[in-house]
């Protein structure tokens, strides 16, 4: 609910409208605008999250969460940034309740030093406290912590921790690797954490993908794929903390057989259940923080959960998932288009498999207790060591590789296939080689810590038509 602020008694009103909890302007949804009202508020719009053990850092947990899709690396002036007017989470379920025992909650703030100007940073700048740069965020870092879904504790563990800016170009960042290097921040109680721009590290043919999986080549498996999502940026949070700060004990993991080695992960974000305008903008209000966005495993809400109900699956906690939209995994549409498509004799229904990949974890392997349900988180044994870059591989567990997804997730898996070829029966004896035809990332990763590549720049950004040049014409308006 949107008010404008005109007289003291309005502020009654909107009193009385917290009580009845009405909430007409949230959005509701998740990832690369696959839920309806989620493409009418990207800000807010989870693109992906991954959770692994570095190489670099083998006894922590690092997480990447992602938010904002198809940022234009030329989308001035007013460059994209986290919403003020939004909480931005990344949970930890450590007893495999599907409720949060840990969030780790990011809480952000806009500053501009010159309104006087139409630019987001003057040329030449060298740090990230140059004045030259005029539009900047901060940020405030809460570890919060749960018992049977009440929350009990709540530190701020970093304080105005800066934002890596957006990659305006070379002229305005002549060096931007290293200005955007000095928004990687230590936080209190051990860890580090960087907030900003960063490229879009989800690789995969959408083209093909929402054509009805038309797959462009054979069945996929021969290259020839277009990634769609080359040459954008996303805004980006990457968290690293000591593996003792995550599990159910506080204790690290001795193994992956030991019985605090498992846990699940997914963002979300939360707005305010009623906002109100005034002539400065949008203002914080009563009535508490309601959920319009969730991420955990990659493409679930955006291949497996129908339109009718891909608000409400955005809106809800992983622990109703079973009840809610259990069927919709048990017998998955995508098996169905496959079979429509290609007469691949995929099977259709009582797909207990991927239940047990993805929802449940698999016993002795990713399933954080016997007692676990049901849940799309991204789960992660932290007793299995990093697999070292030589040998790792793109299709992780199927592939032979323990360390990757649905084991966490890297972000050089190749989940689009990895999920293609489970719901083609992977699991289950039917091996079919599908796939997107997308096999990379467009961009190499980092190495250490954020480890996402750093942001394509407006400048020289790949997604601009570059016209051939040709002498001057009458109709340039030289003659």
């Amino acid at each position: 609910m949107r008010l404008f602020l005109r007289a003291p008694r309005l502020f009654a009103l909107a009193a009385a409208l917290v009580a009845a909890a009405v909430a007409v302007s949230v959005s509701l949804g998740s990832s690369h605008r696959e839920a309806p009202s989620i493409a009418l508020d990207p800000t807010a719009d989870n693109t992906d999250v991954y959770a692994f053990k570095a190489n670099d850092k083998p006894s922590d947990l690092t997480v990447v969460a992602n938010w904002i899709p198809f940022e234009d690396p030329a989308g001035g002036p007013n460059f994209y940034r986290f919403d003020d007017n939004a909480d931005y989470y990344i949970n930890i379920d450590n007893t495999g309740s599907g409720k949060p025992a840990i969030r780790y909650r990011f809480r952000f703030k806009t500053h501009v030093r010159n309104g006087n100007t139409f630019l987001y940073a003057a040329p030449g700048v060298t740090s990230i406290q140059d004045p030259k740069l005029n539009v900047y965020q901060t940020y405030t870092v809460t570890r919060e912590r749960y018992r049977n879904g009440r929350r009990v504790s709540a530190t701020v563990i970093g304080r105005n921790l800066p934002v890596a800016p957006n990659n305006v170009g070379p002229k305005t960042f002549p060096h931007y690797d290293s200005v955007a290097a000095q928004a990687i921040r230590r936080l209190r109680g051990g860890g580090k954490v960087f907030a900003g721009q960063r490229d879009d590290p989800f690789f995969v043919d959408l083209g093909a993908t929402f054509d009805g999986i038309n797959l462009r080549v054979g069945t996929g498996n021969q290259g020839g794929g277009k990634d769609d999502l080359a040459g954008y940026n996303v805004h980006s949070v990457v968290l690293q903390v000591p593996e003792a700060q995550v599990t159910r004990d506080h204790r690290s993991v001795s193994g992956p057989g030991a019985k605090n080695a498992v846990i699940g992960v997914w963002s979300t974000t939360e707005r305010p259940r009623l906002t109100v305008l005034t002539s400065h903008g949008p203002r914080r209000s009563g009535g508490g923080e309601v959920q319009v966005s969730r991420l955990g495993n990659p493409l679930i809400n955006e291949l497996i959960i129908p339109l009718a109900h891909k608000d409400q699956f955005n809106r809800t906690t992983p622990d109703r998932d079973a009840g809610l939209y259990g069927q919709y995994v048990l017998n998955p549409e995508p098996a169905r288009l496959l079979n429509a498509l290609f007469g691949l004799g995929v099977k259709t229904t009582d797909r207990t498999d991927i239940v047990t990949a993805l929802l449940t974890g698999i016993p002795g392997k990713t399933r954080i207790s016997p007692r676990a349900v049901p849940a799309d988180t991204l789960k992660i044994n932290l007793g299995v060591p990093p697999t070292p870059p030589a040998k790792a591989s793109r299709f992780g567990v199927i592939g032979g590789d323990l360390g990757g997804f649905p084991n966490g997730r890297r972000l050089g898996d190749d989940v689009v296939d990895i999920e293609l070829r489970v719901i083609g029966g992977e699991l289950i004896g039917k091996h079919l080689p599908l796939g997107d035809g997308v096999d990379q990332n467009d961009v190499p990763f980092l190495s250490a810590f954020p480890y996402v590549a750093p942001p394509h720049d407006g400048f020289d950004a790949s997604l601009k038509r570059t016209y051939p040049t040709h002498p001057p014409t009458a109709r340039d308006g030289l003659f």
